[in-house]
């Protein structure tokens, strides 16, 4: 390469050619540790999904709303795709492996797409669990043709929101990805991977702050919303189902979770604009970062799974789970 080439980040320093990779390090227990709890939630999230396959196949006569198993479903899959490429954007090259092998190539579109990817499936992962709540709520409003609704929602939501993480992300079409060094505290040798020559300069950070703020206000005004309904809904009820009110506390805890990872996403970026490279806290709280990430991934899931009955021996109240509803006022159920 010609030698009056300004590369951005650690391309062709020879000083980062040269580097030699120690794994007894912490930046490789950062890397490894995730994996311990990644792994099992995954087959958790694989057991999510064959329930829900399990309950589209019988149909709506089991009275099993799978609208709300949908969201959750395809929820937890954005957030395990969100893992996997922060994974690799952040804590695997962190790690220092690929250093040496990083330093030789050019900056390119491929290590770009890291990086984009990350960025998607984060505004993917902050906008889905929007629609639980709402689903529910459609639940409680419209007992009788509820499902119809949903289905309508359903269909044109997700669409959108899966084209939606563009509008935020298209300065990267002319971007390049490089791999830069890590700050402080990680060593010497430990990299991230970034970006450079975006479209207009644009970054991300502000774009993602205020997703989270309108996210995290709109799952909070629904979920206010849909808890006065299933309080005024539940005083009409002449029978009350155990199980109905399991999967009821199940849904809240599971959504609760959920707005939880806002907030601590919030924190974690209001702490980053604000004051990175300015305080040895901030920086050990970006090594934090990608953990409060995992908070969807791994808790929501867990709870979801450990506190539904759907998950657990068959009883004679299979029709109180997920939000059933009877068209007969007398005998209704409203578990949302």
């Amino acid at each position: 390469m010609s030698s009056n080439i300004t590369w951005p980040g650690i391309h062709f320093n020879q000083t980062y050619i040269d580097f030699k990779y120690d794994w007894n390090h912490f930046s490789t227990y950062i890397a490894v540790v995730p994996w311990f709890y990644i792994i099992p939630s995954f087959f958790i999230m694989c057991k999510i999904f064959k329930t829900f396959f399990k309950f589209s196949k019988k149909g709506s006569s089991h009275k099993i709303d799978r609208h709300v198993l949908l969201i959750i479903s395809l929820s937890q899959l954005t957030c395990f795709a969100l893992f996997v490429f922060d994974y690799f954007m952040t804590r695997f090259p962190s790690s220092g492996i690929i250093t040496a092998w990083c330093a030789t190539i050019t900056p390119n579109h491929w290590l770009k797409m890291i990086v984009f990817l990350t960025l998607y499936f984060t505004y993917l992962a902050m906008a889905i669990p929007f629609l639980m709540p709402v689903v529910r709520l459609f639940i409680v409003l419209f007992p009788s043709n509820h499902n119809e609704i949903n289905a309508k929602l359903v269909n044109i939501g997700v669409p959108l929101f899966l084209v939606y993480p563009i509008c935020f992300t298209f300065y990267f079409i002319p971007a390049l990805g490089i791999c830069k060094q890590a700050s402080f505290p990680y060593p010497f040798g430990s990299v991230t991977i970034y970006y450079t020559q975006s479209a207009f300069g644009l970054r991300n950070g502000y774009f993602h702050l205020y997703n989270i703020v309108f996210w995290m206000s709109a799952s909070v005004a629904a979920n206010v919303i849909l808890f006065c309904k299933v309080v005024k809904a539940k005083s009409k009820l002449v029978n009350k189902s155990k199980s109905s009110y399991k999967a009821e506390l199940s849904m809240t805890i599971t959504t609760l979770s959920m707005i939880a990872s806002y907030a601590i996403n919030g924190i974690f970026l209001i702490l980053y604009i604000s004051f990175a490279g300015t305080h040895d806290y901030v920086s050990y709280a970006e090594i934090v970062r990608p953990f409060g990430n995992d908070l969807q991934t791994c808790v929501t899931t867990w709870l979801f799974y450990l506190t539904h009955p759907v998950f657990k021996k068959p009883s004679t109240d299979m029709e109180a789970m997920f939000s059933t509803s009877s068209q007969k006022r007398t005998t209704k159920r409203t578990t949302v």
